[in-house]
């Protein structure tokens, strides 16, 4: 059962916003899992974003959207659209998850009682309602009990890039400059380049150029500024550059630097690091999160220009080490630190009572974490004859190799951890996405399309298995390869789906639905929520929804797996399940 969580942010454009690319990278990250299927939605949304599902929605747009998903984790400190999304989900009954990012104290008086005010009222109401508060870093929660905020949990989720980011780059832009430095961000004056633009007056940068990426209010006041210096020959403003050309002119540059008087967790710094690149930074919080965990050194005191000078030049004569670069792939990257959310946003979404008798029908045949479910009581009584596969290939060869097709690792719960290990099982994980996590023995993880197992020979395995797989592969001829495939690359199978005569359709949990004339399905689908299956929002969801699973019957499996022994298995006398089991 995959769960759905609703990603809402004032705006997603992350190309130029911190919080933005925060999301961006934590999405990526655990939509790989087949297990959590995540939306995006912002008034404000970047039109080239991809691979991501991302809705443009105001406030007209929660209602409904709440109701398609389990849980909704809402971004952004002191932000009325923000606070808006955790009211109505704690009105529907939906889980809420919240990251503040960084609390910005700054402006007039009257703006900074105005947000005192917030923090009194609805951040201490969100704070409190939240099911878990997720920091960048364990320094915000000393900055939390300061402004009398207490959750109920904590999570620590630093600002990490992707793991599979390349630490190099193979055609960089080189800058002018002795040295040149480069700042990339948004234009505020919070993150100070007035320093950084003073400094160029200070000895070691007499011959420096700073070139400066990005857009922001601030533009203005920092040409102005740089004119009145004289320093209008050695400051570059460059505007906003896309992802490629700041790699390349990050790999162009001697050293990067990072001013900033607040930050939530800077990913500039990470990737800079990551990329080799020496950057720094003002002493604060935000930046010794990540500078002191991966051993840089690159810090200035806040606002002493003198200071930034010197370890801005200091900076471009050294390399970043290998042990740093290392450190940083090690505690800032999404694919390593992702799982932990993850595992909350389920033990949030359980806890939740479902409504409605369909969903509280789907959790308890289908929670399979619930030892009390009808489901766990199932898979167990299932484990019978795959447990006799696997003492018989076992007293055959001494250990059992198992090839899972559209396996997880929490299947497997249905054999003891001990008595996989005392009987040598391998299983190798077959999804057609990456695993959001390095698997743990006896684990391996593949990432193919279980109707092209063309990367095993005949017989590779001793044991093919599929659990509920075989009715989403698509259209029959794939089906029919999806069946020949997992016959060939095992010695043995055993291959389970959902029985088309059972009258409770598994994957909607609504009676008789599979019976029902295609149009008939598309129609109810379209117009309300089914069990597990949210509402589809157009006729095009609809029917991709009604297509997702074409159940079997056991004829059907039959001759999928014509020397297989089909087991029907029941409740109540009622089909259920089919099992092909080979001889």
């Amino acid at each position: 059962m995959a769960i759905r969580i609703l990603q809402v942010s004032k705006e997603f454009f992350p190309l130029s916003s911190g919080v933005a690319r925060h999301i961006q990278g934590l999405a990526t990250a655990i939509q790989s899992d087949d297990a959590t299927r995540i939306t995006i939605l912002a008034p404000l949304v970047d039109a080239a974003s991809r691979d991501l599902d991302v809705r443009q929605g105001g406030y007209l747009s929660l209602w409904a959207a709440l109701a398609d998903h389990d849980l909704v984790h809402v971004h952004g400190a002191r932000t009325p659209f923000a606070a808006f999304t955790a009211l109505l989900a704690i009105v529907r009954g939906r889980p809420l998850v919240y990251t503040p990012h960084c609390y910005y104290d700054t402006g007039s008086k009257w703006l900074r009682r105005l947000k005192r005010l917030w923090d009194c009222t609805v951040e201490r109401l969100m704070v409190r309602a939240a099911s878990a508060v997720v920091l960048l870093h364990k320094g915000w929660e000393t900055d939390l009990a300061q402004r009398g905020l207490q959750p109920k949990r904590v999570l620590t989720i630093p600002n990490c890039v992707d793991d599979h980011r390349q630490p190099t780059i193979t055609h960089p832009v080189p800058l002018e400059g002795e040295p040149a430095l480069l700042s990339i961000g948004r234009l505020d004056p919070v993150k100070r380049l007035d320093d950084v633009i003073a400094a160029l007056k200070t000895p070691p940068l007499t011959k420096a150029v700073l070139h400066i990426v990005g857009q922001g209010v601030d533009r203005s006041r920092l040409e102005t500024l740089t004119a009145q210096l004289d320093l209008s020959s050695r400051v570059r403003f460059h505007g906003w550059q896309d992802d490629a050309v700041t790699q390349q002119m990050m790999a162009g540059c001697k050293a990067m630097v990072l001013a900033s008087e607040r930050e939530g967790m800077p990913t500039v710094i990470i990737e800079a690091l990551l990329a080799g690149v020496p950057i720094a930074c003002s002493d604060i919080e935000g930046c010794r999160a990540i500078t002191d965990a991966v051993g840089w050194n690159g810090v200035f005191a806040l606002g002493d220009i003198p200071a930034l000078g010197a370890c801005a030049a200091q900076s471009a004569q050294r390399t970043v080490p290998a042990t740093v670069v290392e450190a940083v792939r090690q505690g800032f990257t999404w694919q390593r630190k992702a799982a932990e959310l993850v595992a909350f946003y389920n033990q949030a979404v359980q806890r939740q009572r479902p409504a409605g008798w369909m969903k509280r029908l789907a959790v308890h045949l289908t929670d399979y974490d619930n030892p009390h479910a009808l489901g766990t009581w199932l898979r167990r009584r299932r484990a019978g004859p795959l447990r006799e596969m696997i003492e018989q290939t076992y007293a055959r060869y001494g250990y059992v190799n198992v090839l899972d097709v559209g396996g997880t690792q929490r299947y497997w719960n249905i054999l003891p951890a001990d008595y996989l290990a005392s009987r040598r099982v391998s299983i190798t994980l077959l999804n057609t996405r990456p695993a959001s996590q390095i698997p743990q023995s006896p684990f391996r993880s593949v990432c193919a399309d279980g109707c092209d197992l063309s990367q095993f020979e005949n017989s590779a395995f001793h044991i093919a298995h599929s659990n509920s797989v075989i009715e989403h592969v698509g259209n029959p001829e794939r089906v029919e390869r999806f069946a020949s495939e997992l016959a060939r690359v095992a010695e043995r199978y055993f291959i389970q789906t959902p029985d088309f005569w059972c009258p409770l359709e598994p994957h909607c949990m609504t009676p008789f639905f599979h019976w029902l004339p295609r149009r008939l399905k598309i129609w109810l689908v379209r117009h309300t929520a089914l069990g597990h299956w949210p509402r589809a929002v157009d006729h095009g969801q609809a029917e991709q929804l009604v297509d997702s699973a074409r159940l079997l019957t056991r004829r059907q499996m039959q001759m999928l797996f014509p020397a297989a022994r089909i087991i029907r298995e029941r409740i109540l006398g009622l089909p259920k399940s089919l099992i092909a089991v080979s001889p």
